[in-house]
């Protein structure tokens, strides 16, 4: 008998902690539906057995399709594809000199735009930018109407409180020709963390049963710290998030059975110097949420992690070697959806234009890489090399005149220039280029979807002069 894969021994051990320990699910509404579907609770603890484990995650789809509003930008969720999305969470904004201040919807419209045009990214929205300047209660709505003003590309949904929730998708589903349209197709993914350790919070649970109410898709995610909130091995961190992440999907299925979910991985690093503080970009974390990938092949659901990725407080050596290696350990495992990846700083505590930047040429060269090359009769280039023999010159054939431009030429930097101050010229470069792609194609929206969004999404109390604002800002031309 062959010996058991790492996944089938993590799997176990997380059997046996749902089975055992439970999960603590703090609300009242999702405890009811656990225990009208058989699942064993005592007080707020939920206790599953391996078969029903394995009976509700089963009817969860393998792959699925994210509808954008256009088209070209629908985004597969499963198989060997890799999504990159943008920074999620981030309340500050910092600039080149690591000076910071609080986010603005401004920002958060900026930052859309700067991903509406980059090619290599085809989900836009959720919190790029926590914008500091609208009123707490309606953060999550303003964000959402500042996606769909400046972008088509599929929804990176915000999660909020119930109520902020409730509102989106009612817009959405007005927005998209209805309730019965609107759900018909996933059309937006929300991230739903738990609370480590094996727990999941009243909040996100609300906001897990209203998306799988109308079918659209949620990514299950612990974000735990060795030694933390996590057992200080690897191992045994996976399987408490393990067990987090499938008791959310269990619940999702019970609601409405082919609910599109993700099993996600953010835990990393603890750094216990001194205090303990959230290491994003720690090795550690590199390889668990690479991880995500094999375990999400294992239960037959896509999966989540994270890429560019630092800790760094400045665009230094250190926010370029921890972003590189986030984002191509996530591309090389085959991690599905890899959030965090354009403008993360700080262990995730703030957002740079810079950095998105600076990002947006990790993420091409790491794509680029992962690129099998044409190993065909004209790629062969036999006579060629024949012909010119031990003392030819490439540089003047016929076959680099003619296909020079294949070589990877890279947006920003320079492998000639010896002034330091021309690789910061060359992101602003950069980045007025992508405000220029994107004023000259801007979105589309169809007027009457947007005035019946704005009626619903405004029915909240969120001032008709915030809708006004960003609609202005929507359609203001960029510069850096």
């Amino acid at each position: 008998m062959s010996e058991k894969t790492r996944e089938q021994i993590i799997h176990e051990a997380a059997m046996k902690v749902m089975e055992e320990a439970g999960v603590a699910i703090h609300n009242e509404k999702a405890l009811q539906i656990l225990a009208d579907n058989g699942i064993r609770t005592e007080g707020s603890v939920a206790f599953f057995t391996e078969e029903q484990v394995m009976e509700w995650v089963g009817k969860a789809p393998e792959t699925f399709t994210l509808y954008a509003r256009n088209p070209k930008h629908d985004v597969i969720m499963g198989g060997g594809v890799t999504n990159a999305a943008p920074s999620y969470g981030c309340a500050f904004v910092d600039d080149w000199d690591g000076n910071r201040r609080s986010g603005t919807i401004e920002d958060s419209i900026r930052a859309i735009k700067l991903v509406q045009a980059e090619d290599n990214y085809d989900i836009n929205g959720g919190i790029i930018v926590q914008p500091g300047d609208v009123p707490q209660d309606y953060a999550s709505i303003a964000m959402l109407y500042a996606d769909l003003m400046c972008s088509d590309k599929v929804i990176l949904l915000p999660t909020g409180y119930k109520e902020e929730m409730e509102v989106m998708l009612a817009g959405l589903a007005e927005f998209f020709g209805g309730k019965e349209e609107f759900s018909a197709k996933p059309r937006c993914i929300s991230l739903i963390n738990t609370v480590s350790p094996l727990s999941l919070d009243d909040r996100m649970l609300d906001n897990l049963m209203l998306l799988a109410e109308y079918g659209q898709a949620a990514i299950l995610c612990p974000a735990a710290m060795l030694g933390g909130t996590g057992s200080i091995t690897m191992a045994g961190t996976i399987v408490s998030g393990i067990a987090e992440s499938l008791a959310g999907i269990c619940l999702a299925q019970m609601i409405n059975p082919g609910t599109p979910v993700v099993l996600g991985i953010q835990s990393t690093a603890a750094d216990l110097r001194g205090g303990v503080s959230f290491a994003c970009a720690a090795p550690e974390g590199t390889m668990m949420q690479g991880f995500s990938a094999a375990m999400g092949k294992f239960y037959h659901i896509p999966s989540r992690g994270g890429g560019c990725q630092t800790d760094a407080s400045h665009i230094n050596a250190q926010a370029g070697y921890e972003s590189m290696l986030t984002f191509f350990s996530a591309q090389k495992h085959g991690i599905n959806i890899v959030m965090e990846a354009g403008g993360v700083m700080d262990s995730v505590n703030a957002t740079s234009f810079e950095k998105m930047i600076v990002d947006f040429e990790i993420i091409r060269q790491v794509k680029f890489v992962f690129t099998p090359f044409e190993v065909d009769e004209e790629a062969l280039n036999v006579e060629e090399i024949i012909e010119l023999g031990q003392t030819g010159d490439f540089v003047t054939s016929d076959s680099t005149l003619d296909n020079f431009g294949i070589l990877y030429n890279p947006h920003i930097g320079s492998r000639t220039s010896k002034d330091p101050e021309d690789f910061r010229n060359s992101i602003y470069k950069e980045m007025q280029r992508l405000f220029d792609a994107y004023n000259t194609a801007r979105p589309e929206i169809d007027d009457a979807a947007k005035a019946a969004l704005r009626a619903t999404l405004g029915s909240t109390g969120l001032g008709a002069e915030w809708f006004d604002k960003m609609e202005e800002l929507a359609v203001r031309e960029e510069t850096v």
